[in-house]
């Protein structure tokens, strides 16, 4: 079937074994939450919520374990899409529609060039360091402090609200002007350094191919 598309023989394969996984996976949550809104246990609306919680964890585990970098890149594709869909549920148009262009679309195809510039590979070789003890307890003192923000967060009302579209965008450039400079700033210095190794490596390059390899 897929030999009839013109796709190249690698994305086949990707194809195929998300095609799997993600039925072996999604297909007995799916079950279950439809045997669950048949018996009245839970909504509608919290079907599309745990079945988008299941893409967005999915989606973070595949961008984490997953040995290829671009298929890394490619899984969270799949947790920002449902982030936005979790915007959707809370009535927030514009934020899914900035989640979808701008990090599913924008930031990604940026990681992507990314690691065709800098030419990464997919099992870079991580020696054994006496950092790791120290990144777990970063790690888990981040997640302490979600857990206990989650716990002590004061809850509004389950009903959504719709907020108007001037004061979010009074909120979101004049409050949160300077974090949105801040993040810019830095994707732009990803990005001019991908640029700058890119030319590094090829100017490397044409030395050893005009040196004959001596070098």
């Amino acid at each position: 079937m897929f030999a009839r598309l013109p796709l190249p023989a690698q994305f086949d394969r990707i194809i195929m074994t998300g095609g799997l996984v993600g039925s072996l996976v999604m297909g007995p949550i799916l079950v279950g939450l439809i045997a669950l809104y048949m018996l009245s246990r839970i909504s509608g609306a919290e079907v599309v919520f745990y079945l988008a919680s299941v893409v967005i964890l999915l989606g973070a585990l595949g961008a984490v374990l997953l040995p290829n970098l671009v298929h890394s890149a490619l899984s969270l594709i799949a947790t920002l899409l449902g982030v936005a869909a979790i915007y959707l549920m809370l009535l927030s148009e514009f934020l899914a529609l900035v989640q979808i262009l701008v990090y599913g679309g924008g930031v990604i195809m940026l990681v992507i060039f990314g690691l065709m510039l800098t030419n990464a590979q997919d099992d870079p070789v991580v020696s054994d360091g006496s950092q790791k003890p120290f990144a777990f307890g970063v790690g888990a003192l981040i997640a302490g402090l979600f857990v206990a923000a989650a716990m002590m967060a004061q809850w509004g009302p389950s009903t959504a609200t719709i907020i108007p579209f001037p004061a979010f965008g009074e909120r979101l450039f004049r409050d949160f002007s300077l974090p949105i400079i801040i993040v810019a700033f830095l994707l732009d210095i990803a990005f001019t350094g991908a640029l700058v190794n890119a030319r590094r490596a090829e100017s490397a390059a044409a030395e050893d191919a005009a040196t004959g390899g001596t070098r």
